[in-house]
């Protein structure tokens, strides 16, 4: 069996109001935040780097019969499509096929057998 390598690579927090989340963490930990990608998504900037590690963004429902709550975590792996087979293998289930966000990578959203929906990025800075 070949080692995936994966990593906690992006956290989301979901939310009903970005703005109001992102004030809360602002205010909280003081988090930097910078806009990105769609409305309703801002990234969490890391104070010492200025890099991404995160973000605050709009709730979407992974699960079919409940909004997602709570942080979303991405785990970075070498290839998304063995880690889907797994996923399936070890009684996980596909939330989400294979999505492509340009030049970031080749994203799926699963749910472990607990109930819990995450994602698997293969990161491809040239996926289109």
């Amino acid at each position: 069996m070949t080692v995936m390598n994966p990593r906690l690579t992006h956290f989301a927090i979901n939310t009903d109001d970005v703005a109001a989340t992102q004030r809360f963490y602002g205010s909280v930990f003081g988090w930097r935040f910078q806009d990105h990608g769609p409305p309703g998504f801002v990234q969490v900037v890391d104070e010492d780097s200025g890099s991404p590690m995160g973000a605050i963004q709009q709730r979407r429902q992974l699960l079919d019969d409940q909004p997602t709550r709570g942080f979303e975590c991405t785990f970075g792996v070498d290839d998304v499509e063995a880690a889907r087979s797994r996923i399936i293998e070890a009684g996980g289930r596909i939330l989400m096929e294979r999505f492509t966000i340009s030049k970031v990578g080749h994203l799926i959203a699963f749910e472990d057998p607990g109930g819990n929906p995450a994602l698997a990025m293969e990161y491809d800075d040239t996926a289109e």
